[in-house]
């Protein structure tokens, strides 16, 4: 990249961060949490000491019982926010599903580039399936994520230390190619009179890639790249989601229907399960639309039911694989 471009990813990154770190602040201060979204523990593992992992027990468990494991990691783009930012989604997740939650945190770009938030979130798992004081089913383990996360969900899942361990991934509109450029995405969506890309339009997409992809990297090592990685090397139970307007739709789409041997199914934006693979696009929706605020009452109310049935399927196609 010329010197320009990237001093203006860096401007743009850093600016990013900024106002992220006074909108979490803001946040943090006049919104308190409700008492049901408070995770159970707080815990710091000795891997990783400066990252906090939120753990949130069922309200019905008891002493004694082990339950399924959930993994979640939030997303920000490589670059902002941290556990707590799904907390919703953990607690409402671990009363749905009887699942035993645990949310995890890694370090940050432009500072932390790839692969250090990999080994963060693996480094952690190891240790919480090696935590004696947690009631883990270690025969039920599932991995699941949102943007970034959803990443590295696919990506700790290929490690050695894991590889085997993760039955299942459930992951929201990932970043799952690096080999091609934020522009070459852009100009090869299936549409082009959508609503503002969030990524794309805003110039987003190469300020975050230059902060998390080293200069001289492999951009298709599977580990950065999890749509060039073999199925066997992947949990062999995944789901997918992907938003309609979404510059990462497209990647997501071709990697989900390559691993269930449907490249060549006409209609790729239908829904489709095969057991082992599930399918969901969400019509109408852009990247982040799980957490988004803004938008009219209609469309907030929309975004509510499409990802409460959206959370209701991807909790009966664990159930259908005995993983929850």
């Amino acid at each position: 990249m010329a010197f320009s471009h990237r001093l203006k990813c860096f401007l743009r990154l850093w600016l990013f961060k900024c106002l992220a770190s006074v909108y979490f602040f803001y946040r943090w201060l006049f919104r308190t949490p409700s008492p049901r979204n408070r995770p159970t523990l707080v815990k710091q593992y000795p891997c990783r000491p400066m990252l906090k992992t939120h753990i949130f027990y069922p309200p019905e468990y008891r002493p004694g019982e082990q339950r399924a494991l959930y993994i979640n990691i939030h997303g920000g783009g490589f670059a902002v926010a941290d556990a707590q930012v799904d907390d919703p989604f953990c607690a409402a997740w671990a009363e749905r599903t009887g699942m035993l939650v645990v949310s995890l945190d890694y370090r940050k770009v432009p500072r932390y580039p790839y692969p250090v938030p990999v080994y963060d979130v693996a480094a952690q798992v190891q240790e919480v399936l090696e935590d004696q004081s947690l009631p883990i089913d270690r025969s039920r383990v599932t991995i699941g994520g949102f943007s970034a996360g959803g990443h590295l969900a696919l990506a700790v899942s290929q490690l050695p230390p894991l590889h085997g361990l993760v039955q299942a991934a459930v992951v929201y509109y990932p970043i799952v190619d690096f080999s091609h450029p934020p522009p070459e995405k852009m100009a090869t969506r299936p549409y082009t009179d959508g609503p503002r890309d969030n990524l794309g339009d805003t110039g987003m997409g190469w300020a975050l890639e230059w902060g998390i992809v080293p200069v001289g990297q492999n951009r298709r090592d599977p580990v950065l790249s999890p749509c060039y990685a073999k199925a066997e090397d992947l949990p062999p139970r995944i789901y997918m989601v992907a938003a309609q307007w979404d510059m990462l739709r497209l990647e997501t789409q071709e990697m989900i229907h390559r691993l269930a041997g449907l490249d060549g199914k006409e209609d790729q934006e239908e829904p489709f399960d095969t057991g082992a693979y599930k399918w969901t696009l969400a019509k109408g929706c852009t990247h982040g639309f799980t957490h988004g605020q803004g938008g009219s009452p209609a469309e907030k109310a929309y975004r509510k039911e499409f990802c409460r049935d959206l959370y209701r399927q991807a909790h009966e196609w664990l159930k259908s694989g005995g993983l929850a």
